[in-house]
């Protein structure tokens, strides 16, 4: 397959402002139909908006001068929920959002939440190569639509969940330019909570040494601020709570679709095992290993699916709504496998976006959130353990087809490469 030069009209000024505008009135009709969905269920009614009530809660802490940390609202599905995040996302976020009353709230928040979902998908579809501007404003509000019943979106909506910020905030990263401020949405993502900080360490070990330092510096800033404007909360979090993975809830719950989750679940345990790390350990080592091996073979991109990969797998607690990092790569693989005539890739695609879009083990009768570990038999760990089963099948495979199909040498630098070709271009 030979390299071709990528060539496109910059968009209009009208069509952008057209697409903009498309974004956002989608983007609050299906925040409008999710909500009615929802609840007038009685499943998920109970579980509308039970993070963003943390979230309001903390915002009205830091209007009315308590303590953030002493935040905690109590679920009658899930007992006592305390905030659990950085103050200063707390200061940004929420103090705004808690001067609304609930019902306000939950609508402005999931419509800005999906307004980023459309920028997520702006962005894949021009990292896959999409370049023709009505194609790619037309193929972003379809992807807009279609990912918002993916699962970990809509539980992201249900809960009104964070995590669509955080990942437009990585993803600004990972365009294809080396510009002077690579690496600033990394950080200041991960100021805002931690998990990001494995962009940081795939900028590390690909010797992206500049846009390593600015996520750096980034991250430390926001620390800093959050000393600055809040400087008890911040010590108080900075200072250890920062590392209690319980408070977030059961290891073992079944939503908890990370590795922790799933050895919890195997062995019936309810602490965090120290035997654990080196599982943990050595998954986090394959996982940069093969966002290394990917970004060394031409794909900056991939590189970033697999540290997002890894960083899901490898933290004491994923939740559904933290899978959004796929997104990303189904976009592209999608664009891939339509370019390239491939049934293979479009078979992976479909797949992937089914385990990503059925909750599984809610369908068999698998407990969500129960008191104890739960007794299951293999096809039931299986099944309850699907996204880090996924993951690992992910990255072992990834480094297989990028040695099979690459035209890059492992020597050439990837910046090279992503200044001469956006991989996987599509004209419309």
């Amino acid at each position: 397959m030979q390299t071709t030069e990528i060539e496109s009209r910059p968009p209009s000024r009208r069509l952008n402002i057209g697409t903009i505008a498309a974004v956002v009135i989608a983007a609050f009709a299906l925040a409008l139909i999710a909500e009615a969905i929802f609840t007038r269920d009685p499943y998920w009614a109970l579980r509308w908006t039970v993070d963003l009530k943390v979230y309001l809660a903390s915002g009205e802490a830091v209007r009315h001068g308590t303590s953030l940390y002493d935040v905690a609202i109590q679920s009658p599905l899930y007992g006592p929920m305390p905030y659990l995040y950085p103050p200063l996302t707390a200061i940004l976020f929420f103090v705004p959002l808690s001067l609304l009353p609930i019902g306000a709230a939950s609508l402005v928040w999931n419509t800005l939440s999906l307004i980023a979902l459309g920028a997520v998908a702006w962005l894949s579809l021009g990292i896959a190569g999409v370049r023709t501007p009505r194609t790619r404003a037309a193929l972003t509000l379809v992807v807009l639509v279609l990912a918002t019943w993916l699962l970990p979106v809509r539980i992201q909506l249900i809960a009104g969940q964070i995590n669509m910020f955080l990942l437009l905030l990585v993803l600004l990263d990972f365009r294809g330019h080396t510009g002077r401020w690579r690496g600033l949405g990394i950080g200041i993502a991960a100021g805002l909570k931690v998990t990001p900080l494995i962009f940081i360490a795939y900028l590390v070990v690909t010797r992206q040494w500049r846009a390593a330092a600015t996520a750096t510096a980034a991250f430390l800033g926001t620390v800093v601020l959050g000393f600055v404007l809040l400087p008890a909360d911040a010590a108080r979090y900075w200072g250890g709570l920062v590392l209690h993975s319980s408070r977030a809830g059961g290891v073992w719950d079944t939503p908890n679709q990370s590795l922790s989750g799933a050895l919890a679940r195997g062995v019936s345990s309810t602490q965090f095992a120290h035997w654990w790390l080196v599982v943990l350990a050595i998954v986090a080592v394959l996982g940069l290993a093969v966002a290394r091996y990917a970004h060394q073979h031409g794909s900056d991109f991939l590189g970033f699916s697999a540290a997002a990969v890894t960083g899901l797998l490898v933290s004491p607690v994923s939740w559904e709504h933290h899978w959004v990092y796929v997104i990303p790569l189904l976009v592209w693989l999608a664009v891939r496998a339509y370019r390239d005539r491939s049934a293979v890739l479009a078979t992976l695609t479909v797949v992937l976006a089914a385990v990503f879009s059925i909750r599984v083990f809610s369908l068999l009768g698998i407990q969500e959130s129960p008191p104890a570990p739960m007794a299951l038999a293999g096809w039931e760990q299986v099944i309850a353990a699907l996204f880090p089963l996924t993951g690992l099948l992910l990255l072992l495979a990834g480094p297989i087809w990028l040695h099979r199909t690459s035209r890059v040498p492992v020597a050439e630098p990837a910046e090279r490469v992503l200044l001469r070709e956006p991989t996987g271009a599509v004209a419309g």
